[in-house]
């Protein structure tokens, strides 16, 4: 069997009907990537066509081994509908995170399904282009061990942190090399490869999948060791100019803050992000401040990292307490500039920070009553993102989809 969604995605027809038909198809299969078996009746409204055209698009894409009948839906009377849904081996999309401090791969089937084990690679990024042989060397591996055909590969997704432009496979903070980094990474796997910012990666799966779905205007936060900033405007990934909108975390908040390592004073990650906890925290135990997180670092001052903080916090540490209430005050005030520019309707927190929601929420609400307009705060919801550490590489492997399969 040929590998149709590729097909569909990439070759020149010279038949308009044939083209036509092959777009409606890419529609079907992502929209059954993203929402799961459906009625052919349901799946008709969505590509607004007729009974009988769509089951024979149906009827198509059954022969050629890419979706299958799930038996039938339920009926609001008369007779009872197809079921249909993307079958599991019919393609798959590679996701890679690549974070400060470690890199993890994850394979999604068909049907949206993680089909690996978590994959983790000890690296740190700031080490450049030299770990992307690495990566490269490891995720093969994975990819054989599953033995996943690579022709039934759609593309490989990149979440990363930097000031990342996912059109011209730009990353400018991290792995700057002559070639744009995805290129790179292309020319190395073979195939189709997107990188994107982790936080707009994430900010895409929370509209997809998340608590962004069907919501219009949203501000998804990923507080991590960095912080970043994921738009959606009108139902859509708000990306700027040359993609780089988001960099949150570059707000100057501090007058004569410390140097951040963008160069700048003050900025807000020096305050409240992983690096700041971890800093603030060091900085306790050496002053003698909190003797949990002695117990639970083993004295070591390298081991102490945001969970550990926040794990203090929970046994009742006072300094901790007071660090991540205070990470949560800047955060707070922060979020009160962007309500006021962007008035959205949601704000989702995410990132391993939001773990310490109860330390950093009632700050964080409290510093927006007091710096933003109460007629632009009062009615937004703040919630903690219910899709987990997997949200960035879902996310980017969805954008890989929808890159591939909406192309004309």
């Amino acid at each position: 069997m040929s590998f149709s969604p590729v097909k569909y995605a990439t070759e020149a027809e010279s038949n308009i009907v044939e083209q036509k038909n092959n777009a409606q198809k890419r529609k079907i299969i992502k929209h059954l990537f993203l929402y799961g078996a459906m009625t052919n009746t349901d799946l008709g409204n969505y590509v607004k066509l007729s009974t009988p055209k769509i089951i024979s698009l149906l009827n198509e894409l059954k022969n050629e081994g890419l979706i299958e009948e799930l038996g039938q839906g339920n009926s609001s009377g008369g007779r009872r509908p197809n079921l249909y849904g993307n079958k599991e081996d019919a393609f798959y999309i590679v996701g890679i995170s690549i974070n400060i401090y470690k890199t993890s791969v994850s394979i999604f089937n068909a049907k949206n399904q993680k089909i690996t084990d978590d994959h983790i690679l000890p690296l740190t990024i700031s080490h450049g282009t030299t770990i992307i042989d690495t990566i490269v060397e490891f995720t093969e591996n994975i990819i054989r061990e599953k033995q996943i055909v690579r022709e039934k590969i759609l593309g490989i997704g990149i979440e990363m942190p930097g000031m990342v432009d996912s059109e011209t496979g730009i990353n400018k903070t991290y792995m700057v090399s002559d070639l744009p980094v995805a290129e790179v990474f292309r020319n190395k796997f073979g195939m189709e490869v997107l990188i994107e910012n982790d936080a707009k990666a994430r900010a895409f799966a929370e509209l997809r999948f998340g608590l962004a779905h069907r919501k219009k205007n949203v501000l998804a936060a990923h507080l991590d060791w960095g912080i970043g900033l994921g738009i959606i405007v009108n139902g859509k990934l708000y990306k700027g100019r040359d993609g780089f909108a988001g960099e949150f975390g570059h707000l100057p908040m501090v007058d004569r803050g410390i140097l951040c390592k963008c160069g700048k004073q003050g900025c807000l990650e020096t305050v409240a992000s992983g690096i700041a906890i971890a800093r603030l925290a060091k900085e306790g135990m050496i002053a003698g401040r909190s003797s949990f997180l002695g117990q639970l670092i083993e004295d070591d001052l390298e081991n102490i990292e945001i969970r550990k903080v926040v794990q203090a916090a929970v046994m009742g540490d006072q300094y901790s307490i007071s660090i991540l209430a205070n990470v949560g005050h800047w955060l707070g005030k922060g979020l009160a500039y962007l309500i006021q520019i962007f008035n959205p309707e949601l704000i989702i927190l995410g990132g391993r920070m939001s773990e310490a929601n109860q330390f950093i929420l009632p700050p964080i609400q409290q510093a927006i009553q007091i710096f933003c307009n109460p007629e632009l705060s009062n009615d937004i919801e703040i919630k903690v993102s219910e899709l987990g550490s997997q949200a960035g590489i879902q996310g980017v492997a969805t954008l890989v989809l929808e890159r591939v399969l909406d192309r004309n």
